[in-house]
């Protein structure tokens, strides 16, 4: 993949950062899919969108191994087990690893690592949630959001835009 979005630069700085997670997991045998802003960037390729983070599932059960080794490789962190979330921030650099979650069709802790495709993301082979999978989650996500309807529903009518129909 050789496109930008529209923070280009910041983009280009969050590219390294986000790569060094996916691959401590990878050479951990922790699997992990992309999903989020830069999902759906990557199937509307759109530059006038902005990435500003990478989004990363995991199984909730690798939760610990990731925060082990997020330690041994002294990178800072932030676990939330309430939310099944551990966010990695340097700087305005961020990477937000979530488990897979309940409450969804298709997407599954048992199938999304079988299923997702596996995608260049900017040099190394990662695996990116599906269009499908991600018009499933945008409203689901909508529906149980408390802060952020109004930047989950401008993400959900964008992605509308792109298919020509509607989500929900």
């Amino acid at each position: 993949m050789k496109i930008y979005p529209k923070n280009k630069e910041l983009f280009k700085q969050l590219i390294p950062f986000a790569q060094k997670t996916i691959t401590i997991c990878k050479n951990n045998k922790i699997n992990q899919v992309i999903y989020g802003s830069f999902s759906h960037f990557y199937h509307t390729r759109d530059e006038d969108m902005k990435v500003n983070d990478i989004d990363i599932m995991i199984k909730n059960s690798d939760f610990p191994k990731v925060i082990k080794l997020l330690e041994k490789n002294n990178i800072k962190f932030k676990y939330y087990p309430k939310w099944e979330t551990c966010i990695v921030k340097q700087g305005k650099l961020r990477v937000e690893i979530d488990s897979v979650g309940l409450g969804y069709k298709t997407i599954k802790e048992k199938t999304i690592f079988k299923k997702s495709p596996i995608v260049d993301f900017y040099g190394i082979k990662a695996q990116i949630l599906s269009l499908k999978d991600l018009e499933e989650m945008y409203p689901i996500a909508y529906k149980r959001s408390k802060d952020n309807k109004t930047k989950i529903l401008k993400k959900i009518k964008h992605l509308e835009k792109f298919l020509g129909r509607r989500l929900r």
